[in-house]
């Protein structure tokens, strides 16, 4: 017979099969931008990514991988599965979560089944509550690519209901195997993040609430006993642990100071199998003791702290694999030390949280009062201790200079956009030195109001629950009912597939849950309330967010949204008892068909723009990148969406691994140059004769100068070079006898200084120099000029990168742009035409987000530079400067109509592959494309591309001036605009000057300011 269990048991694995099902449909086939790259390389071969790592992901992710077969592009499938099977399960879990409290509202604490229509309205609670979840924002997002938070909010959604299952044994014999279920999970858990861990509160309270008669005192030590676990797990567990590790390693092994050496001598690592021994002999021996002398809450509590060491110990492969030297090993911790430094996330700094300075304290006598300095080692293979190099510092402030909950605290951020910290400070001094500022405690919480709970939570939240306008960054929520700012909205707009509008309906059918709990169920009320303030709240107080993050942080409060699907399945109750009164037996009928409408509502707006079914742009734009290089290359990269999608295709897909990426993130440190002198897959050592002295250390990862610049010269031979055909004949004049440039120098604190990366990077240019520039060096387009080291005219385009050679040729190829170098033409012409992947680029059903947009941005600049080259050459052929020397030089076979053919041959390639209604880039491509086809002749092209810039540019700008709504992108529109005008002016079109200045005449004063 069905009865209550079974129907729950059952309903719940139908709801984990539909979600599973959307999620296999819209899941990515491939890696994804950001760290999904990462995580499936380091998946496949067990590599060492970021700290402070996720080894247990990584361990079943490879599990995963293992039945991808020999085809690596079938790896990247098999890992995203992790997370998708992560989520459904996580979706099968909330569920059941649901269904247990919708119970205890609908029986209070009788034992006996529910009846019929009660066990019809539980169910419908549960399966609304969950699909909810499963099909909002964040949570889909995070469902269909390899990332961390996908297999989190399972461990989430799992620990609650253990703790509920526990709740309902409480006073069975063997009741506290659920407990160390509990904290089994907490310590795997800690292997893929730590959010699962903000979980404790709640599950105390469980505790709580079963065992104890309710009070405020008791209610108030419950809540201090839970934060004090969670520090003991997060700080003392996890940290702690390590701390005491490498203690007893200097103690045991031993340590050199100058020519002082200390300690017993012992093997490396000898510390390390102490402090295990330690710990595990007296775990086991507190196991054993309160077992035999009838102790319950002790011997409890040692086996949970057993199992959390258990647990944790996927973190063991991360020195193991480290000690191996894979080509990705992050931070490389294979010893006590480093691995410490890399639990602790040392590379990314210290933030305050609850204290600390502001962003206009500057670092002086009279506000800093001591330094604390930790001393950083190295292992002396000679001698076999460590080695000290030199101090790790950290300045202590005044304490007149600190304050209590610091927000506005990085000085990096002072002008970051619309809510950098100037926009909030009324008193900003005299200059615009961020240390003239004069902050207060007002504004200060004015920032954190606005920024970091309303921009950085709540946006996230109403994107949730209420509705989305699009995928623009920092775009605000909608929920569809603003009707008179929809009149408004231009088509563009309009048909944005990100646009989703839930009417309001998930979040007022939650907050009635949410109320209906707390009216009805008061102690599991609290529980859920607690979930909800940890997983959100605490984490925005937690993180202290600086302005102008470089994407949308909805993900880290992806538990916090799942939470809020708790009660919005509970809101079908609530639904029920009320319509009772008016419907009788139908109640749970009608109940049901109107909580249903809720996930409905939420999968068909989300699934156009959730669904990664047939987007290959991350891999693409890697291979794309890997394409524009020689062999043997070497390529400098910007950060997270231009290296890890190339690890990922080198690691997994086996593409180009003779070309040795160096991402500039990572090359200020000195464990990465340190791999850079290593034989890496098929890609030779680098050329750096940099000696430990001169970078190992943080002390050494900037070099203070008494200049603001730095002179260099290097002899070319030229006649190798043409020889090597490392240039044609036609850059011969351009090469000069002597390369010269001057480096700048980097401002810090009123000084100048070049970081480690300038150093390695100038190192490395003249040892390459040096062997007739035989081992190319790039940069990714992509990367800023700060980091060019005075190179620009020295580069050479030749694809997506820009390749270091001593050709002093500049070829005029871009638009407002700072790239001022040449380009290889025959080079970037097969590239583009021939060796480039655009799959699916030109189908409209592939929906790519504004990140994958804005990689496409890039193919449209590279297209447009090499047009105008061909457009400029055909023009100069045959023409002389003011001295009589021919502007270009003619090569075999070259004439101003094949040039001109060949432009033409290349904007209509770039309009197949990259078709601009599909891809809608930003509006200035367009303009640079329309001038393009004017200077072509091509007349109907021109207005094509002219008018359809100035129509999104127009009905964009209007629509947020008349809604006096922010817009983030205003600039692009401004420079599209301007680019316009100006090539108006310029080819002397007095009448579409005129209709330009009355179409734009409210912006006018913006663009003449920009």
């Amino acid at each position: 017979m069905l009865n209550y269990k079974n129907l729950n048991n059952i309903t719940g694995w139908v709801v984990f099969a539909v979600s599973l099902i959307v999620y296999l449909l819209t899941m990515a086939p491939t890696a994804s931008f950001w760290d999904c790259g990462e995580f499936i390389a380091c998946s496949n071969e067990l590599e060492v990514p970021h700290p402070p790592g996720a080894p247990f992901f990584l361990l079943l992710g490879r599990v995963f991988a293992m039945f991808a077969g020999s085809n690596g592009q079938n790896v990247a499938f098999m890992v995203n599965l992790v997370s998708v099977f992560s989520t459904a399960f996580t979706i099968l879990f909330t569920f059941w979560i649901v269904t247990t409290l919708a119970r205890k509202i609908v029986m209070g604490n009788k034992k006996e089944d529910p009846d019929f229509s009660q066990t019809i309205a539980i169910m419908a609670a549960g399966v609304v509550g969950a699909l909810a979840c499963a099909f909002s924002e964040s949570v889909w997002f995070n469902a269909v690519e390899a990332e961390v938070y996908a297999m989190s909010s399972f461990f989430t959604a799992i620990v609650i209901w253990a703790m509920l299952k526990w709740e309902g044994r409480a006073d069975e014999p063997d009741n506290t195997k659920w407990l160390v279920l509990i904290a089994y999970l907490m310590g795997l858990s800690i292997g893929v993040h730590l959010l699962n861990l903000l979980t404790i509160p709640a599950l105390a309270f469980i505790y709580y609430f079963r065992k104890y008669s309710v009070s405020l005192s008791g209610a108030l030590i419950t809540l201090g006993i839970s934060v004090v676990i969670l520090a003991i797990v997060q700080f003392g567990i996890i940290l702690v642990t390590f701390d005491v590790a490498w203690f007893l390693e200097r103690f045991l092994v031993g340590t050199i100071n100058g020519t002082v050496k200390s300690g017993l001598g012992l093997p490396i690592g000898s510390g390390l199998v102490v402090t295990m021994l330690l710990l595990f002999g007296g775990l086991i021996f507190s196991v054993w003791f309160s077992h035999k002398n009838q102790m319950p809450l002790l011997n409890i509590i040692s086996m949970s702290v057993v199992v959390i060491y258990i647990g944790l110990s996927s973190y063991t492969m991360i020195p193991i694999r480290s000690a191996a030297n894979p080509p990705i090993d992050e931070n490389d911790p294979e010893e006590v030390h480093t691995f410490l430094s890399y639990m602790k996330r040392e590379q990314y700094g210290d933030f305050p949280i609850f204290s600390g300075t502001l962003y206009n304290i500057p670092y002086d006598g009279e506000h800093i009062i001591s330094e604390d300095k930790t001393p950083e080692y190295v292992v002396s293979e000679k001698d076999g201790r460590y080695l000290r190099i030199g101090d790790r510092r950290k300045y202590e402030f005044a304490p007149q200079y600190k304050k209590l909950f610091p927000r506005m605290w990085d000085r990096s951020r002072y002008e970051a956009g619309p809510h950098g910290y100037i926009n909030y400070v009324k008193n900003k001094g005299n200059t615009k030195s961020p240390y003239d500022d004069k902050p207060t405690g007002i504004e200060d919480l004015t920032f954190f109001w606005k920024y970091q709970v309303v921009h950085m939570y709540w946006r996230y939240f109403m994107w949730n629950f209420t509705g989305k306008e699009g995928d623009t960054q920092d775009g605000a929520w909608e929920s569809g009912l603003n009707f008179a700012n929809a009149s408004k909205m231009p088509e563009s707009m309009k048909n944005d597939p990100a646009k989703n509008h839930y009417f309001f309906l998930p979040l007022l059918l939650g907050l009635l849950g949410l109320f209906w709990q707390a009216k009805r169920d008061k102690n599991n009320a609290m529980v859920v309330g607690l979930l909800f303030f940890f997983t959100g709240f605490a984490i925005i107080i937690y993180l202290n967010q600086p302005p102008m993050q470089p994407r949308e942080r909805d993900y880290a409060f992806a538990g916090s949204f799942q939470t809020f699907a708790i009660w919005i399945g509970l809101g079908v109750i609530a639904l029920y008892e009320l319509l009772q009164k008016f419907l009788k037996g139908a109640s749970a009928y009608a109940s049901a068909v109107v909580g249903l409408l809720i996930p409905g509502i939420l999968l068909a707006q989300n699934y156009d723009d959730h669904s990664r079914a047939g987007n290959y742009a991350c891999p693409d734009s890697a291979y794309n990148l890997l394409m524009s290089l020689a062999p043997n290359a070497v390529l400098f990269t910007n950060g997270d969406n231009d290296t890890f999608p190339l690890w990922y295709l080198q690691e997994v897909e086996g593409v180009r691994t003779d070309v040795r990426v160096l991402c500039l993130s990572y090359v200020n440190t000195d464990w990465y140059i340190n791999h850079m002198k290593l034989q890496m897959n098929e890609s030779a050592p680098l050329p750096i004769t940099l000696k430990d002295k001169d970078y190992v250390g943080t002390e050494r990862q900037a070099k203070f100068l008494n200049t603001a610049t730095v002179s260099k010269n290097l002899v070319i031979n030229k006649t190798q070079l043409l020889q090597d055909k490392l240039i044609t004949a036609e850059e011969l004049p351009y090469v000069p006898d002597t390369m010269k440039w001057r480096i700048p120098t980097r401002k810090e604190g009123g000084g100048n200084m070049l970081q480690l990366a300038d150093i390695l990077l100038i190192n490395l240019v003249e040892n390459v120099a040096k062997d007739g520039w035989k081992r190319p060096v790039y940069f990714a387009n992509t990367v800023s000029p700060s980091s060019f080291v005075g190179l620009e005219s020295y580069m050479r385009q030749e694809g997506l990168a820009y390749r270091v050679m001593p050709v002093q040729k500049s070829d005029d190829v871009d638009y407002y742009d700072s790239f001022k170098g040449s380009i290889r033409e025959d080079l970037m012409y097969e590239n583009l035409t021939n060796k480039f992947k655009y799959t699916n680029l030109d189908n409209p059903k592939i929906y790519l987000d504004e990140n994958a947009r804005r990689m496409m941005g890039n193919y449209y600049n590279t297209y447009c530079r090499l047009a105008k080259y061909y457009i400029d050459r055909s023009e100069k052929i045959g023409k002389v400067d003011s001295s009589g020397k021919q502007l270009v030089i003619t090569l075999e076979g070259e004439n101003p109509e094949m040039l001109k053919n060949k432009a033409k041959t290349l904007l209509a390639h770039a309009e197949q592959k990259l078709p601009y209604k599909v891809i809608k880039p930003d509006e200035y491509l367009l303009v640079k494309m329309g001038i393009l086809y004017d200077r072509l002749g091509d007349k109907a092209k021109t207005e094509e591309y002219f008018s359809t810039a100035k129509t999104w540019c127009k009905e964009t700008l209007d629509y947020y001036r008349e809604t006096k709504q922010y817009y983030g992108k205003e600039d692009n529109c401004l420079a599209a605009v301007s680019v316009l005008i100006n090539h108006y002016n310029q080819t002397r079109q007095q009448d579409k000057l005129k209709e330009m200045e009355k179409d734009f005449a409210p912006y006018m004063d913006k663009m003449y300011r920009r």
